[in-house]
């Protein structure tokens, strides 16, 4: 009698071999490792991906599920930054300046050509995460006008105690010599009354040649409908609700909640809303002590991303835009606070929108070209709202003419 073939013996058939549970889970850990970082990658490098995949997945699956995905994504982010950074040196955008200026700045010092002295140094709100700078203003040169007193000032806040990475780049500027400007995205705001003819997405030619910086305006119109007028167009009704930038047509700026402004639509040139104002009249806006939900955070009202506001100081001649890294809506309406904003908008969030950009002005008359961002990890293209439309909303910022 044959004895039976032992397993696998040579003739009899191969069983395959599956794989053990552990190795199996290896393997999914592996390609989830992989499919998370190229996800971070997609949405942190390639511009317009980010928004692109979230505004997909809300029109599938809805805003509840994309909200949760993404409070729990940014809060395993915000975990595991304030592990890797707990002893780490607070962040910073840029080299201090030297310990003599500093001083000077300090002590409202400023060299005699120029007509207008420079914002009023301020204490960092939290000594502990500050770093060296924090409070200080340093000039922006013009390219083109080297020679020209500053209209721009540059300093750093870190707004936040408990994170050292949490810091917010602030802008001044000066609204005796600089004019803000407001110009309708190719898409945004959305509204079907409004031409295509009426929505240029670029900086006006005639404007061009005196055109020092530009940056990102609102929410997306899906995102709280909040309003918008531009040179009689109402692209978006006013909501009583909301922050409004009103933009006067002697070149005031004011920043309020809308029925504080209403009485003054008509001396308006133009207005955009965005949600609550964060801080109005000096004062914090109560609700971001109980949750940031209604300044575009998600499920836990906790959501730590990249943010961008415009505030005003109580004279109305200083503009302060505030581009915060790793910021909640509450920490950058501090940080602007502290800078010096009386009145502050969020202006839009994430990382895909917000930047502040400079431009060159070519002597030949060629059109200017964005040369710079206000902080580094900004994507952008020298084209970028002069010659490129734009399909979201923005403004920019010209010197302001003699006879203007």
């Amino acid at each position: 009698m044959d004895k039976p073939s032992p397993p696998f013996a040579s003739g009899s058939p191969r069983r395959r071999r599956r794989p053990r549970l552990p190795e199996r889970a290896l393997r999914g850990a592996a390609i989830c490792a992989i499919a998370v970082e190229a996800l971070w990658y997609g949405i942190h490098e390639v511009r317009g991906f980010g928004p692109a995949l979230a505004d997909g997945a809300r029109a599938v699956v809805g805003p509840a599920p994309v909200a949760w995905a993404e409070d729990v994504a940014y809060g395993i982010a915000d975990r595991l930054n304030r592990a890797l950074y707990r002893h780490a040196a607070p962040k910073t955008f840029w080299e201090p300046p030297p310990a003599a200026a500093a001083e000077a700045e300090r002590r409202g010092e400023r060299r005699a050509a120029e007509p207008a002295s420079p914002p009023s140094s301020f204490e960092p709100p939290f000594p502990q995460v500050a770093a060296t700078g924090d409070g200080v203003w340093t000039p922006i040169a013009d390219p083109a006008r080297p020679d020209d007193a500053p209209v721009l000032w540059k300093s750093v806040v870190h707004p936040d105690k408990r994170r050292v990475f949490a810091a917010v780049a602030v802008v001044a500027i000066d609204l005796e010599r600089v004019d803000l400007q407001l110009v309708a995205g190719t898409k945004e705001p959305f509204s079907p009354d409004i031409p295509i003819e009426r929505r240029p997405g670029v900086v006006p030619e005639d404007h061009a040649g005196d055109l020092i910086a530009a940056f990102n305006g609102g929410f997306k119109a899906m995102h709280g409908h909040y309003g918008m007028m531009l040179d009689g167009d109402t692209f978006l009704p006013p909501r009583d609700k909301a922050c409004t930038i009103a933009l006067y047509r002697n070149g005031a700026v004011r920043i309020r909640t809308w029925p504080e402004l209403r009485a003054d639509e008509a001396r308006m040139a133009a207005y955009r809303q965005t949600p609550p104002c964060l801080v109005e009249q000096g004062e914090p806006h109560q609700a971001l002590y109980d949750s940031n939900r209604d300044w575009g955070a998600t499920v836990s009202g906790e959501t730590v991303i990249r943010r961008s506001a415009l505030g005003v100081d109580a004279t109305g001649k200083r503009l302060f835009y505030g581009l915060g890294e790793a910021v909640t809506a509450r920490t950058l309406a501090h940080g602007m606070k502290a800078a010096g904003a009386h009145d502050v908008a969020e202006l839009d969030v994430n990382h895909a929108y917000p930047r502040f950009l400079l431009y060159d002005r070519a002597a030949d008359g060629a059109a200017p070209r964005a040369t710079s961002a206000i902080i580094p990890d900004v994507e952008y293209k020298p084209e970028e709202y002069v010659a490129e439309p734009s399909p979201r909303d923005f403004f920019y910022l010209r010197r302001r003419r003699p006879d203007s």
